[in-house]
């Protein structure tokens, strides 16, 4: 019999919606090849049953309010404590409850979070455990901090340290690591964890099937959660200082951008969005907005780890045109696999100029599609955790 793995997620775990749903159904895909996996998933009102698991995979969902309230009690509970509000916001008794209850049915290998937020948790119930950081989220609040302005940003430069300080608490408590690059592995270590391993993003191959030819319309499209702060920053600049210009240099432009929420001054465009700007809220299969874009962009300001949607375009033989700091971590050759640019009268140049030539969007498309076979195939990425565990598991 396959030994056993609990798995701990601060919320379900999807092939398409989000990077961090997105990388937690990999990785259970991947650990469940050479384990047995219980899933224990943290879901609030809205997200109970919308998640989608690998076959294999026993999911258990625990309810989790997750509201405004919460999210007030738990900034209250941060300025007193001193504690990270990330960490305190997916704190769960009942998430607790349930763990020490299986562990005492049957003590598994392994207790793996699936993202700091619920490590502690993990961390407590007295088995080997392992954390999976999809971000080193203290860098993105300093960032935040450092490159915001008005009350968002003076709440991220508030929280920065005590992230720091959860990061390396958990980072140097749990028994392995993992990350999805060398610079964020770099950052681990020097916050107390022992070995990271580096498990980098990927993309799903055959879900996402090359293009060979660009469409023939120009529609520039992007993919990210809204409510995640950095992106909803990243597409309020694109959409007040970039796009103006874009719609001037490329009349026959327009925009398509996808995601759930919308986080701080990205609101009033979600209420009010500029001409040929649309947004499509949440969806669920990503494959036909990148089966009619011309170009992908990546306008981030802010971040951490890698970013997957950077992995689809590439998959879907879609051009991409990032910040330096979209595109940190990932191995794409600057000019000939991604196409960077900071300024916003330089990124907006760069989209309707590759708007108007097929010939380069087609060569980048193909040389990206290289890179990403070679690299950042989810089987292999994910097989280097299971690997890792199953190493583990048998020298305990």
């Amino acid at each position: 019999m396959k030994p056993l793995v609990y798995s701990v997620l601060p919320r379900p775990a999807h092939p398409t919606r989000d990077g961090l749903a997105i990388r937690n159904y990999h990785l259970l895909a991947a650990i469940s090849r050479e384990f047995r996996v219980r899933a224990f998933v943290l879901a609030g009102r809205d997200a109970r049953g919308a998640g989608e698991y690998p076959a294999a995979v026993d999911v258990e969902e625990i309810p989790r309010r997750g509201g405004r309230l919460d999210r007030a009690a738990a900034l209250a509970k941060s300025l007193v404590s001193g504690e990270a509000f990330p960490v305190l916001l997916y704190q769960s008794s009942a998430m607790a409850k349930r763990l020490k209850t299986a562990v005492a049915s049957e003590t598994p290998a392994w207790i793996v979070a699936h993202s700091y937020h619920v490590a502690p948790g993990g961390l407590a119930a007295g088995v080997p455990a392992w954390v999976d950081f999809h971000n080193v989220d203290s860098e993105i609040w300093r960032r935040l901090g450092e490159e915001g302005s008005g009350v968002e940003a003076a709440a991220a430069r508030w929280q920065a340290p005590r992230v720091a300080r959860a990061e390396s608490r958990i980072a140097s408590k749990a028994a392995g690591v993992s990350c999805v690059s060398e610079r964020d592995a770099r950052a681990l270590r020097e916050a107390g964890a022992k070995d990271p391993l580096e498990v980098p993003n990927g993309v799903d191959l055959d879900r996402y099937a090359f293009r060979p030819d660009p469409p023939a319309g120009q529609t520039v499209f992007f993919v990210g959660d809204l409510s995640w702060p950095p992106n909803a920053d990243g597409i309020a600049w694109f959409c007040e200082e970039i796009w103006p210009l874009v719609a001037r240099l490329a009349p026959a432009a327009r925009v398509e951008i996808l995601g759930r929420g919308a986080a701080g001054r990205l609101s009033r465009f979600l209420r009010n969005p500029p001409a040929r700007v649309s947004f499509a809220g949440e969806g669920g299969d990503t494959r036909p907005y990148w089966s009619r874009a011309s170009v992908a962009i990546v306008p981030l300001k802010a971040g951490g780890g890698t970013r997957l949607k950077i992995l689809e375009a590439a998959a879907s033989g879609v051009p991409v045109i990032s910040t330096r700091v979209g595109a940190e971590g990932l191995g794409f050759e600057p000019g000939s696999e991604i196409l960077l640019a900071d300024e916003p009268e330089e990124f907006a140049t760069t989209v309707a100029r590759l708007l108007s030539d097929p010939d380069s969007r087609r060569s980048l498309a193909a040389a990206a599609r290289r890179r990403v076979e070679a690299t950042y195939d989810w089987r292999a990425a994910g097989a280097v955790l299971a690997r890792a565990l199953l190493a583990g598991a048998s020298r305990a």
